[in-house]
């Protein structure tokens, strides 16, 4: 899915596109968590070791977006802290331990954070790198889900695309903690596992469930952008300039500069089409992650391509309150319903219920899907499940085709039929008007304004 602030810059593709500087953190424990056992892993930069990185244990906040990330781990345990928490530092050999010095409230979203640290050429405290963990599971630890992360370039491009929607730089990582914003950035920090392999730190080729191609070359591509600056000698080397002044918070010379390359690669995120050239020049002949992209592209968006699950000749597509996708398959007469991962639910595709060419989609307040069938002269509805409505499908007397539908406050449906040249409402307490003239003709889009007033765009017509 396109993670920019709402991309998920990442851009999931059906057959059809479906698009994936630092300041002080607060320290906190949460309340009702659980502590955390022990986990492990190493922090490379390209194929080198960093040693003495400091490595965060870090969950994205609930209590606005901007605000800071929290700190999860134990300052008295881990014997290390600083200004932006408590900290395990990695060895000679990249390697990190993290015991069970931090504590972790289920159903947060978690992240490694690694910055500073010499990867060979001297100390280097723009290098930033992270790794995304995910839900916090019940029993408070991630030790047997991930029992060892790799935390490299990678995997840093693969947490900085997924949290871009919630995240102003690597340490500012945030939602409103509404439960709408709360599933947002669970579906968001999930999508990284559709990217990266963690315990290897390479970048996937498909997506777990097989059924999505993922953007390897492009992912690889990035990396190697900030893998120079990572194994410079300094911040202020020409390659860390470089990759600093181009990736700034908008893109432009009047931006804020970050300090480390996660916050840049979260900046080129939100701005992917900036500076392409010149960060596309920045990756020497011997970059450590191919393939790559050879050609300059067009810009940085990711995205993921999904196929399968029924999915043939889709023409519209619209998302519920948990995030997953409704896609209308015309060339199937079939419903496909796929997770924010790109997974499709159980019992998808659905087909039945008067579904016959189906052109678009749209959910309701109650999560259940309305379906307008250009094969027929009526509308489907389903619940969130995938169940026929009781009564449904709706016919649409006198009206022919119906090709796009509009849902308004109030729970009634906007129907568009080009074939007859009229619009039917259908009222949330049952009953049906037909309305023509008005410079109704053939109209093939309907949308309703904040006024509750329904708009129509008429090819037949100007």
């Amino acid at each position: 899915m396109t993670f920019r602030k709402s991309i998920l810059p990442l851009v999931a593709i059906l057959p059809l596109p479906f698009l994936v500087a630092g300041c002080a953190i607060t320290s906190v424990t949460p309340s009702a968590a659980t502590a955390g056992l022990g986990m492990h892993g190493a922090v490379h930069g390209g194929q080198q070791p960093i040693s003495g990185a400091h490595v965060y244990l870090l969950a994205a906040g609930s209590s606005g977006y901007g605000n800071p990330s929290v700190s999860l781990l134990d300052a008295a345990t881990t014997g290390n802290s600083d200004s932006v928490g408590a900290y395990a530092l990695t060895g000679a050999d990249g390697s990190w331990t993290i015991s069970g010095a931090y504590t972790c409230t289920p159903n947060s979203q978690v992240y490694l954070y690694a910055q500073g640290g010499d990867p060979g050429a001297g100390a280097n405290s723009a290098a930033g790198l992270m790794a995304v963990l995910g839900t916090c599971p019940g029993s408070g630890t991630f030790a047997s889900a991930v029992p060892f992360v790799s935390i490299n370039e990678v995997t840093t491009v693969a947490a900085a695309y997924a949290m871009s929607g919630f995240a102003v730089d690597a340490l500012h990582v945030s939602s409103s903690g509404t439960a709408l914003a709360l599933t947002g950035i669970a579906n968001a920090f999930a999508n990284a596992n559709n990217l990266v392999d963690l315990a290897s730190g390479a970048a996937l080729t498909v997506t777990p469930n097989g059924n999505g191609a993922v953007p390897t070359a492009q992912i690889n591509l990035l990396a190697n952008i900030a893998a120079e600056c990572i194994n410079s000698t300094r911040p202020n080397s020409a390659k860390c300039s470089a990759l600093l002044g181009d990736a700034t918070s908008d893109g432009t010379v009047s931006g804020t500069m970050p300090t480390d390359t996660a916050s840049a690669l979260i900046n080129i995120a939100h701005n992917p089409g900036a500076n392409v050239a010149a960060l596309f020049n920045l990756p020497s002949p011997s970059s450590p992650f191919s393939p790559s992209v050879s050609s300059l592209p067009n810009d940085f968006t990711l995205s993921l391509a999904f196929t399968g699950a029924g999915m043939h000749a889709p023409t519209s597509i619209a998302f519920d309150a948990a995030g997953n996708a409704w896609v209308t398959n015309q060339g199937s007469d079939t419903l496909t319903v796929l997770t924010s991962l790109g997974v499709p639910i159980a019992g998808s595709p659905f087909s039945s219920n008067g579904v016959s060419s189906p052109l678009q989609v749209a959910i309701d307040t109650q999560g259940n899907a309305w379906v307008a069938n250009g094969g027929s002269s009526a509308v489907s509805e389903f619940t969130a499940a995938g169940s026929p409505v009781s009564g449904s499908p709706f016919s649409l007397t006198n009206s022919d085709t119906p090709g796009a539908l509009a849902l308004d406050t109030f729970g009634n449906v906007w129907v568009a039929s080009p074939i007859s040249s009229d619009v039917t409402k259908l009222a949330s307490g049952g009953g049906a008007s037909m309305i023509t003239g008005h410079g109704i003709a053939a109209p093939y889009g309907v949308s309703i304004d904040s006024s509750g007033n329904a708009w129509i765009a008429n090819l037949g017509s100007n």
